[in-house]
């Protein structure tokens, strides 16, 4: 259920057409085809794909594959888009070897499409998707189990390829929000605690209690802090057969502790089996192997994985309550549909905490 077009397609199509020429002096005859969104985008970001053509030198190239990415205007998730940080983060690790999807250009004036965007070379391949779960259907589900598990470990490599990189020799300091506290973690909890009125959360008693039970319970951060992918997902990750190609969607990337990227991991493959009552796919490794290899991967030997997947479990309820209110808003969930995303987020937020001894039940989750 992607972020529908926020333009009109047609206008989209000769604005992009005429931004594409303005950046090429050499190239002649510049088009862009249709503009769509992909089906397995999420919710958050507004992603145009299209292709261009034109000609230069005499050569004609046809089909260059692009992506845009719109900078959130209405259909907004997160309180800050952050997104000259989001820009910057991606033209850093385009020196990387963390297979980001190569930027092409950006355009910070909102005049051209209505808000700032960026255009990347879209990587060809498939994405493992949310709705439906992969866990039921696609491509991942038909796979034999000897090739899931290779595509779950290939997502492990790409949470470890990007925990390897030194944030302070790749100047990542512009990560840091000190308006939010002192501390990486200390930072994340603020906002999402402080702001729980602006995801619609505010009267969720299960975030409540998450809420509490973090700040009673948060470990020590013994750093130095890594580069934090945010959304760290199968979801988000462009594979070529079983072999990641390109990791997406940087929105939410932080500095802090490892762990809290290979909980967010975790949490969502388990939000998509059993928080949504599906069976999880046979072959996939489960959490015990999956910290094996990790740690295999970094030389990290993971801490404090049980409080950073409360706080997974906290942020994806938060942030469901969120994208709940913006499908009605929007029109894309027609008034009076069953949509259960914020439901089933919180049930399972609830039974994280009574594993970690909180004992709240899930009396209080919303029907």
């Amino acid at each position: 259920m992607p972020v529908p077009v926020q333009r009109d397609p047609e206008q989209t199509r000769l604005a992009l057409a005429d931004w594409l020429a303005a950046r090429m002096p050499r190239a002649r005859e510049v088009t862009v085809g249709p503009v769509r969104v992909p089906g397995a985008a999420g919710y958050s970001g507004e992603i145009l794909l299209c292709d261009a053509e034109w000609t230069e030198d005499g050569t004609t190239r046809r089909g260059e594959p692009l992506a845009v990415r719109v900078a959130p205007t209405g259909h907004r998730v997160h309180p800050e888009d952050r997104w000259p940080e989001q820009v910057r983060l991606l033209q850093v690790l385009d020196g990387t070897d963390v297979p980001a999807a190569p930027l092409l250009g950006h355009e910070p004036d909102a005049s051209v499409l209505g808000a700032p965007f960026l255009v990347m070379r879209r990587i060809d391949g498939r994405v493992p998707a949310d709705f439906p779960s992969y866990h039921r259907e696609g491509w991942l589900a038909d796979l034999p189990p000897r090739r899931r598990r290779a595509v779950w470990l290939g997502g492990v490599e790409m949470l470890a390829a990007i925990h390897r990189l030194d944030p302070l020799a790749l100047g990542l300091g512009f990560l840091d929000r000190p308006r939010y506290g002192t501390g990486h973690l200390a930072q994340q909890l603020a906002e999402y605690t402080g702001l729980l009125p602006f995801y619609g959360a505010q009267h969720n008693e299960v975030a409540a209690a998450a809420s509490a039970w973090l700040r009673d319970h948060r470990p020590e951060e013994p750093g130095p802090p890594r580069l934090l992918w945010g959304d760290a997902r199968l979801g988000n990750i462009v594979y070529d057969g079983e072999t990641p190609a390109a990791v997406l969607d940087w929105e939410m990337a932080a500095l802090g502790e490892p762990e809290s990227d290979l909980a967010w991991f975790l949490h969502l493959d388990r939000h998509l089996s059993e928080g949504i009552g599906a069976t999880r796919l046979a072959g996939l490794p489960d959490r015990a192997e999956t910290v094996r290899h990790y740690e295999h991967l970094t030389g990290h030997r993971v801490r404090d994985l049980e409080y950073y997947e409360v706080f997974a479990a906290f942020r994806f309820c938060v942030l469901t309550a969120r994208v709940t209110r913006l499908l009605e808003e929007s029109g894309i969930m027609p008034p009076g549909t069953d949509f259960p995303l914020h439901r089933n987020a919180t049930r399972l937020l609830a039974r994280v905490l009574d594993e970690r001894g909180a004992r709240y039940g899930d009396a209080a989750v919303p029907r």
